[in-house]
């Protein structure tokens, strides 16, 4: 999911946490697993290593390490499919 303040708001609007790690610079996708404290994360930055990865890096990272990745057409999907795995 693609990541901004209106999309985050919306998020929370439906009762879903939003981890502050999602308004992290370079913070660029949304994330949810029930395999991570539940709710959503920030997708593309790296805490301390910031400058020692790209975003493409870092990106990559999370694709090859994300088992059965489920990519949503927009927030309300995003939603949905949050609100389905509860």
């Amino acid at each position: 999911m693609d990541n901004n303040e209106e999309i985050r708001a919306k998020i929370e609007q439906a009762g879903i946490h939003v981890c502050v790690c999602t308004k992290f610079r370079d913070a660029c996708w949304l994330d949810y697993s029930t395999r991570v404290a539940n709710g959503v994360h920030g997708i593309g930055y790296w805490g301390e290593e910031a400058d020692t990865y790209s975003q493409e890096e870092a990106l990559n990272l999370f694709k090859a390490e994300c088992h059965n990745p489920y990519y949503c057409k927009d927030v309300d999907e995003f939603i949905a499919k949050i609100k389905e795995s509860k």
